[in-house]
């Protein structure tokens, strides 16, 4: 059995949907959470934007969507693959992972702000109706309005479910400053795929035992968004 090992911070973020896909598809891996101490050894070898990484026996890749392709291939749920093997099926899921994606793109540069109050307004514009990030949620939001069965696509759990909830509750953790935990609110479909996934078996196995407060809301006691 190949040997895995994930390299990220403590927090969610791009290595959460690759974390929750080796979690539910009941794959062993090592889950290398990074601290200040161990970043600030690694820091002059690896940009930021290269995390997340993931080790297969000793070799190390970077890109967070191609690690997560890579290991929804390995991982089933309830004996379906996340990542389909019908080639037209794989790519409508790769249509909306890239879309999802999309969404931390407009939040990366507030990192770089160090005054705290100019951060939050910032992120602040982001979220507003019609702002960058609040437009990519409303998108997303009917997107999945078109499914009849809750899932994003194909009526079961796949890799574009698993980017939706992670990135969703990423935003709603509380530890982004300047982004508030009822963002997305009035996003009735989010809203319900959001509960849909914390809901299944393997999601709340996996988040049982999280204890980093950032994952409080990926847990199905904390599914209702209202």
């Amino acid at each position: 059995m190949q040997q895995l090992k994930v390299t990220y911070f403590a927090f969610p973020g791009r290595a959460e949907p690759i974390r929750l896909a080796l979690g539910v598809g009941g794959i062993d891996f090592e889950d290398c959470v990074l601290g200040p101490e161990a970043w600030e050894e690694m820091k002059p070898k690896v940009s930021p934007l290269q995390l997340p990484l993931l080790n297969v026996d000793g070799k190390t890749v970077s890109q967070s969507i191609a690690i997560n392709r890579y290991v929804c291939k390995l991982a089933k749920v309830d004996g379906n693959p996340l990542y389909p093997q019908d080639p037209f099926e794989a790519l409508l899921v790769d249509e909306l992972v890239d879309k999802v994606s999309d969404g931390l793109d407009p939040l990366v540069p507030t990192w770089d702000i160090e005054d705290a109050k100019e951060r939050e307004a910032k992120r602040a514009e982001l979220m507003v109706k019609g702002g960058p990030i609040e437009k990519w949620a409303a998108h997303i939001d009917g997107e999945l309005a078109k499914s009849t069965s809750g899932f994003a696509l194909l009526d079961q759990l796949t890799m574009a479910d698993l980017y939706i909830f992670t990135y969703v509750c990423f935003f709603r953790s509380g530890k982004l400053d300047g982004i508030p935990q009822d963002s997305f609110d009035h996003l009735s479909h989010l809203c319900l795929h959001r509960e849909k996934i914390a809901d299944i078996p393997q999601v709340k196995v996996y988040y049982n035992d999280k204890t980093f407060p950032a994952y409080a809301c990926f847990k199905s006691s904390q599914a209702s968004l209202h």
